[in-house]
């Protein structure tokens, strides 16, 4: 019997621990492997956040929603958190962790295309479709000599060159192999990256500044992705979502 008690006492204590521990919202739209609840885990992202944060203590729940709805979340307290990569609209109302990974952005056109991409100069005269809601800088989408189209998504600005009504789109590399290998298979050797990439973006987890703990959790995060990449957890992650892991930390 005593050893029955000291069992259920155990059940108990990891119970309320549980049930005690911060609960945070991560709001995420649907970009895989990074967010997406279809996935294991919900995305590459989530895992390693959710891991994360959860060695310090935290439990993370993710909501998926449309990016934008994500932003406004995140300003009025309805989310605590979102993956993002810089963007100085946001530091009013957030503060960023050190970057977690690095999305490599490459431009991809149709495989019989001889464009050569050679800075923002090269792409005038092109016509490039871009995913709604995406921020690649502020040259790209602001340059008045560039033809520029968007789509909701990276798999409509492909069926867009496949269908000869643009000429370039730009994705994350991971996102853009991902797509090619599920929803685009059938057509994607029609499709190549161009040599080289248009940009490294790093991305942070984010974290509202109204957050009573925002400065905890985001040392918290930081601390325990370092200890990650030294234990080899980081890198398993990225193994178990089918992905080669980054030798460093941005």
């Amino acid at each position: 019997m005593t050893g029955f008690k000291r069992f259920l006492g155990l059940v108990l204590l990891l119970t309320s621990t549980s049930l005690s521990a911060e609960v945070l919202r991560l709001a995420g739209n649907v970009w895989p492997p990074y967010t997406d609840r279809g996935l294991p885990e919900q995305g590459l992202s989530v895992d390693l956040i959710r891991t994360a944060l959860g060695r310090a203590g935290y439990r993370v729940e993710y909501r998926e929603v449309p990016w934008e709805r994500a932003l406004l979340g995140l300003m009025n307290g309805r989310y605590d958190m979102i993956n993002g990569w810089p963007a100085v609209d946001r530091v009013t109302y957030s503060r960023s962790s050190r970057p977690f990974l690095t999305n490599r952005m490459r431009w991809v056109q149709r495989r019989d295309s001889d464009f050569r991409y050679n800075g923002l100069d090269s792409l005038v005269g092109s016509r490039i479709v871009l995913s709604r809601g995406y921020f690649y800088g502020s040259s790209l989408q602001t340059d008045t000599r560039l033809i520029r189209g968007y789509a909701t998504d990276f798999v409509q600005a492909a069926r867009m060159l496949l269908a000869g009504r643009a000429d370039l789109t730009l994705e994350d590399e991971r996102t853009a192999l991902f797509h090619f290998s599920r929803e685009l298979e059938g057509v994607s050797d029609a499709l190549s990256f161009l040599p080289g990439e248009f940009n490294l973006l790093d991305l942070s987890l984010v974290v509202r500044n109204d957050h009573p703990q925002q400065a905890a959790i985001i040392e918290a995060f930081n601390r325990e992705i370092a200890a990650m990449v030294g234990d080899g957890s980081y890198a398993a992650i990225f193994h178990r979502h089918g992905l080669p892991a980054p030798l460093a930390l941005p």
